[in-house]
């Protein structure tokens, strides 16, 4: 990186990736906003699919304080399976949320947590270094033995203060991870499809997964509540968002090098904050063709080590399957000559390659043709795994 790159970064960005978008840097989904807003106040349980990076969390925290703000008797609780591994974690976890929202002060958290929780005798003790923080904890067995003081917190409650709590779960496949996952997905229906007060958001990137715990109906958590995929953001919108961006810090970007971003990016929220931010901190006062080109490169590298490792775990066949799938031959993986020419074996092992992609998170499909779900890994990997080219010519 170069010193003048470095002398022009500043922290007036207009553009915002690894964290959650909101306000400003959220984009449209004016549909989807009034969709789960409706569902939000109407207290219907919703569950909300899409892969990862495409803007879950940053939809539901903004619809989730545009609501908050209009309805005062509405609270949030958020949740985040991604590093809980077992169900007494959930508990300690879903407890906490709800012991949080339900109050912004540290005296009536212990309160609460003391009063509704008061057969478990909960640890709760605020965090010095943490502002807002606090730390709340059970026995083991009391866990087992209150489990319904627990998963009824939320609508106890809700009762209680007359308020309406919606329990907002990221990362909700995880619970696949526990020891005994059904039995625990059966606990969990037979105390929150009770709830009249409460109501839940769960949501997660692991499509298939997510797809059997609520479509199969031999599943516990099936028909619990609506089933909404999340699309990629349109092109359309795309376009304004980029060009007011640039505009509003003094700085400027032409139609034919947002089409060039759109076009890398494949129109994924992540990538397409992330490289528009590289180009913006990059240019001076107008966007030039270097500007894109060195982002570009600089975006894929920065992503070359986590890449190669997934790389070295994958067997030849799906490497291989990769390789049409990047080639554009995406809808006809089964037919003879794509089986010959990219050495795939039989149909019915493209099949299962394809399942075990599918699975692992690294392509999607849709309308009948497969996808790398990272657009990214798709630039690097046809980079170094076909010697192809990166920057457009």
């Amino acid at each position: 990186m170069s010193v003048e790159y470095l002398d022009n970064i500043n922290e007036g960005s207009p553009f915002a990736f690894g964290k959650i978008a909101l306000n400003d840097t959220f984009i449209n989904r004016q549909d989807d906003k009034k969709h789960l807003a409706s569902n939000f106040i109407n207290k219907v349980n919703t569950i909300l699919i899409s892969p990862r990076r495409w803007g879950k969390s940053s939809l539901v925290k903004e619809v989730a304080g545009g609501v908050a703000k209009k309805h005062k008797n509405m609270r949030f609780a958020y949740i985040d399976l991604f590093s809980v591994r077992s169900e007494a974690e959930f508990m300690e976890a879903y407890a906490k949320a709800i012991i949080k929202c339900s109050s912004n002060k540290f005296d009536e958290w212990l309160h609460n947590a003391k009063n509704y929780l008061r057969a478990i005798s909960p640890k709760i003790s605020l965090d010095a270094n943490l502002n807002q923080e606090f730390s709340l904890s059970f026995d083991v067995k009391d866990i087992r033995k209150n489990a319904d003081a627990i998963l009824n917190l939320a609508e106890t409650i809700s009762k209680s203060k007359k308020v309406n709590i919606v329990v907002c779960i990221d990362e909700f496949q995880n619970i696949d991870n526990f020891t005994k996952p059904i039995d625990f997905q059966k606990k969990l229906r037979s105390y929150w499809q009770q709830h009249q007060y409460a109501s839940y958001c769960l949501y997660g990137s692991r499509k298939t997964m997510l797809m059997q715990m609520f479509e199969k109906k031999a599943m516990p958590f099936f028909k619990f509540g609506e089933v909404i995929y999340l699309p990629k953001i349109e092109k359309k919108y795309w376009i304004p968002f980029l060009q007011n961006g640039f505009k509003k810090t003094g700085k400027s970007i032409n139609d034919h090098y947002i089409n060039q971003i759109i076009e890398y990016t494949q129109e994924h929220p992540y990538y397409t904050q992330q490289l528009a931010y590289l180009i913006w901190s990059r240019c001076k006062r107008s966007v030039k063709q270097p500007d894109v080109d060195l982002s570009v490169m600089h975006m894929v590298n920065q992503n070359a080590n986590l890449f190669e490792r997934e790389i070295e775990s994958m067997s030849r066949s799906k490497i291989n399957v990769l390789r049409a799938i990047a080639d554009g031959t995406n809808s006809s993986l089964t037919a003879a000559e794509v089986l010959r020419n990219y050495d795939l074996g039989s149909s019915a092992n493209v099949v299962k390659t394809l399942q075990a992609l599918d699975l692992s998170e690294i392509i999607y499909k849709q309308n009948n043709a497969w996808y790398f779900i990272d657009p990214v890994f798709e630039l690097w990997f046809r980079y170094r795994m076909m010697n192809k080219q990166i920057i457009k010519q």
